[in-house]
């Protein structure tokens, strides 16, 4: 049952963009976030395993933003909280919100992939 919650948010965002910039730049935001949210949720975890709260936040808070941006609101939730916590220097008690939001990403990996590669179908509408 997840996974059709966060395909639906995913959904929701989706047609949103199509409607108002069309389905190229669709595809182009998802490659944009396929490719550089990875990367992020690594670096995010060293900041962890590091203990370099300054990272820790900054990768929180940009992961927070580019996730809302595609539906991906567990995620952005996840992100929001690991951001308070960098900022409060808080970040013994981040180990579990960064394993989950880890786990999060693959069901959201597997929502875009969809996406991508069938807009009109996933978003249930002819554009």
């Amino acid at each position: 049952m997840e996974q059709r919650a966060i395909e639906n948010e995913i959904r929701g965002k989706a047609r949103e963009w199509i409607d108002e910039y069309g389905e190229d730049f669709l595809v182009e935001l998802i490659d944009a976030y396929l490719g550089d949210a990875p990367d992020r949720l690594a670096r995010l975890r060293q900041a962890l395993e590091g203990g370099d709260a300054e990272a820790f936040t900054r990768e929180a808070h940009t992961l927070k933003s580019s996730s809302a941006n595609l539906g991906a609101m567990k995620i952005s939730a996840l992100a929001k909280e690991m951001e308070a916590a960098g900022r409060a220097g808080k970040m013994a008690q981040m180990a579990e919100p960064v394993a989950r939001t880890e786990a999060e990403f693959a069901l959201v990996k597997a929502a875009l992939e969809a996406l991508r590669s069938t807009p009109q179908a996933f978003t249930g509408r002819e554009l």
